[in-house]
């Protein structure tokens, strides 16, 4: 009955029964039948359905407002029990963005599984990662930067893990059909490869002496992965707007040229979220430094 009053005290927090259920490790279906049996102990509703939103009843609002300090509680207690163990036991639940997960996370994951065989994880791979935060222990999100951007209001504590500028790129194969671009504004008149995922829209943002431009470029090709428009540029099918960490190597080995460097650019910011001491598992946190100490 304690496991079926701490599951309702997340139904609550998270207004979700299927958010809970996964915090749980049970199916949807399963956690139903929990908040059923729940109210057929106390004999009286604990929640109500209203427009796909779920709240308590006031009977609910007394069973949560009572029994969730012991469930956060608990948790803390479990978490003080962890630190005891010689190598880290438990699960972890990551948001991550593709590039990220498709260049850095998967080796981290793998040394990290090589000295704790006990910690199982789950990643959930998309660009759309900060709409899954609520659900993860680690969120994983990148985000396009200039002046007078401003971040949501999240209730996580972030730090960056890297910046870095984007670039103008294209290929010798786009060059020999098209003239290259000699200012921003030309890119209006080229076939141009973007995710909205990686810069918000189809505005490409340049700077020179102190003044910005936003250009609106051409939706030539648009996907939402950087690796497939990184695959989309060298075949030839245009220009496009990606970080330099992805870039450079390809502009180094000459398989990429890049354009219109007289011009600053937007920043690709890439940002750990995590929950605060207080309510993050041990392993978790652990995790969360061996990511940040690499």
């Amino acid at each position: 009955m304690l496991d079926k009053m701490a599951f309702f005290v997340y139904v609550v927090r998270t207004g979700s029964i299927s958010a809970a259920a996964r915090k749980f490790n049970i199916s949807v279906s399963a956690g139903s039948r929990w908040l059923q049996d729940l109210e057929q102990k106390f004999g009286m509703p604990l929640h109500r359905r209203s427009n796909r939103l779920l709240t308590p009843t006031p009977a609910g609002q007394k069973l949560f407002d009572d029994f969730s300090p012991m469930v956060d509680n608990s948790e803390h207690l479990c978490r003080q029990m962890q630190e005891f163990q010689q190598h880290d036991k438990g699960h972890i639940d990551i948001v991550c963005t593709p590039v990220y997960a498709n260049h850095y996370l998967m080796d981290m994951i793998s040394e990290y599984l090589i000295t704790n065989p006990d910690v199982t994880f789950n990643l959930n791979i998309t660009p759309w990662a900060l709409d899954h935060a609520a659900e993860s222990d680690l969120t994983i999100s990148a985000n396009a930067s200039y002046q007078g951007y401003r971040e949501h209001d999240l209730h996580l504590v972030r730090r960056e893990i890297m910046q870095s500028p984007f670039r103008v790129v294209t290929s010798q194969h786009y060059l020999d059909r098209q003239p290259a671009p000699q200012k921003p504004s030309d890119l209006t008149q080229h076939q141009c490869l973007f995710a909205t995922t990686l810069t918000g829209s189809n505005d490409w943002i340049f700077t020179q002496n102190g003044e910005s431009q936003i250009i609106k470029v051409p939706k030539s090709l648009e996907v939402n992965d950087s690796d497939l428009l990184l695959q989309g540029v060298k075949k030839g099918a245009g220009i496009a707007y990606l970080p330099a960490f992805l870039v450079e190597p390809e502009i180094e080995n000459g398989q990429l040229i890049s354009l219109l460097d007289d011009f600053d650019t937007s920043v690709w910011s890439l940002n750990l979220y995590y929950q605060p001491p207080a309510t993050a598992s041990a392993v978790a946190i652990h995790f969360k430094e061996f990511l940040l100490n690499k």
